[in-house]
């Protein structure tokens, strides 16, 4: 081929108007399906860990942070440079696939190679076959990477809906009939495996794209120095994710891990749930409309503001009544996990912006200096885990989430130096979430002492977080703003999907 032939699936151009109609439909999408897949998330993490002891929990954490490690390089930023891209060709695609495959078989190989290495590492010779078994996930994640790509990068929201419910709902029930069978931390390998298999299926069903064979072109380099710089930083940040859970595993053993993954995992499960989908949603909105200010701004704050809409006054909440909760749900051999839950979640206050920053980097293609200051950032939390490590599991977490309190600003400073957005305009948007966090803190501990030590208690006390929490932002003219935006969206949104479910013919003409 002379020329490099475009790829019609993704190349069709997209109005302004129907952008706002399909980020504003895909974040509905995304929070609808997020929400039933956070529900189940978190009856599967109940159910598993009845079944399960906490040594179960921790001889898989062990093997988690080799897995990260190597994921860092299996996709190479080269998903996230297909969306980012405003046009892009059949070459280019079929050129990072083949990419993505041959990182993730070599990626294979070179995990079962350190196998060995692992169980000596952590004395659990048990991890060894544990990596071995997980290791083929990283195939058919290559496998299916630029598929799912392709779906984020044309906004077809519901069909990524469907593969990440389905491909859980199999994991989860694969994992939860070994464990009741008797098979321990190897259901939780089973499960995993099941999510991946499910997904790549989903995936190539959806996106019926063949990949041809690889050109080497300059402009498909230039989708690997793009790609090698959001790397580069996946790799500083890898420390700041896992390293802790690596010194935990190797000098206090798995049951303190267990409890500590058990913790962390809580918190991250509803953070993610929300800022994953919204990500999903952000990143192709706002790369589509870097040449315009106004809206790229407006874009950023709303797809925000419904992030600490929905998190803060559960992290709020979570906060003040973790023991209650982390006896109520996981039983009362895991009541150490709430110490260590409520310290982490003091970072959830702060996680949800510096996580955006990420949004304006690879919107703008500043994937270099994105990649600086997550060197900065990851050698501070490294340090912070060494520092914490001689009190325990608790140390770890206080040092770590006092280093992201004051991390997370000069992260946001950085992010905002150039671009449409400026720091200053970004703080006048967050001060009245913050002090209406503040206020919903103070009236959670007072109505805590006044409630019972039950199961109504709890949640009566995270209705009234959200109540309280809205009912102050609703004060500030400018965040009321920004909720009243909000509210006629999901009134526009959910009158569509009325109309369809009503009137289906009418809705298509």
């Amino acid at each position: 081929m002379g020329t490099a032939k475009r790829f019609a699936f993704s190349e069709s151009r997209v109005s302004r108007a129907e952008l706002k109609v399909a980020s504003v439909n895909g974040a509905a999408i995304n929070f609808g399906s997020q929400a039933l897949k956070f529900l189940m998330q978190f009856c599967y993490q109940i159910l598993i860990a009845r079944l399960l002891l906490p040594e179960d929990f921790g001889i898989v954490a062990m093997a988690a942070p080799l897995f990260a490690f190597a994921a860092l390089f299996s996709d190479f930023g080269l998903t996230q440079a297909t969306v980012q891209r405003d046009e892009i060709t059949q070459d280019q695609l079929s050129f990072v696939f083949w990419v993505n495959v041959g990182l993730s078989a070599a990626i294979c190989l070179a995990v079962i190679a350190l196998a060995p290495a692992a169980g000596v590492f952590f004395k659990q010779p048990q991890v060894v076959p544990i990596v071995i078994a997980l290791s083929a996930t990283f195939v058919i994640g290559g496998l299916c990477a630029q598929h799912i790509a392709l779906l984020n990068r044309q906004l077809l929201f519901s069909k990524i809906a469907l593969v990440e419910l389905f491909s859980f709902l199999v994991g989860s029930v694969t994992g939860l009939l070994f464990a009741w069978s008797g098979f321990g931390y190897w259901a939780l390998v089973y499960s995993q495996i099941g999510v991946s298999l499910s997904t790549l299926l989903l995936a190539w069903s959806f996106v019926r794209w063949v990949p041809s064979m690889p050109v080497l072109r300059r402009e498909n380099l230039q989708l690997l120095n793009f790609g090698a710089n959001i790397t580069s930083f996946n790799f500083l940040n890898f420390f700041a994710r896992n390293f802790d859970n690596i010194l935990i595993g190797r000098y206090l053993g798995e049951t303190p891990l267990g409890i500590y993954d058990r913790a962390y995992k809580l918190l991250l499960l509803p953070l993610s749930q929300i800022t994953t989908p919204i990500a999903k949603v952000a990143l192709p909105s706002l790369a589509r409309t870097l040449n315009e200010p106004a809206t790229y701004r407006r874009f950023y704050f709303r797809m925000l503001e419904l992030i600490i809409l929905a998190t803060y006054p559960a992290v709020i909440f979570a906060i003040i009544n973790s023991e209650l909760l982390i006896v109520t749900l996981l039983g009362p051999r895991w009541s150490e996990v709430s110490q260590v839950f409520s310290i982490l979640a003091f970072g959830a206050i702060f996680a949800p912006i510096s996580s955006s920053t990420g949004w304006l980097f690879i919107s703008q293609d500043r994937t270099k200096e994105m990649r600086n200051w997550g060197a900065l950032s990851s050698a501070l939390f490294v340090a912070s885990f060494v520092c914490g490590l001689p009190w325990g599991i608790s140390g770890v977490a206080a040092f770590y989430i006092c280093v992201g309190t004051v991390q997370g600003p000069v992260l946001w400073w950085g992010a905002t130096r150039r671009g449409p957005l400026t720091f200053r305009q970004l703080l006048e948007t967050l001060w009245p979430y913050f002090i209406s966090a503040i206020i919903t803190g103070v009236l959670e501990c007072s109505l805590k002492a006044s409630l019972p030590s039950n199961f109504v208690a709890l949640f009566t006390s995270l209705v009234a977080s959200y109540v309280v929490f809205l009912g102050v932002v609703m004060v500030f003219s400018s965040s009321r703003k920004g909720v009243i935006e909000l509210a006629f969206e999901a009134r526009v949104v959910g009158g569509r999907f009325y109309r369809k479910v009503t009137h289906p013919a009418s809705a298509r003409g």
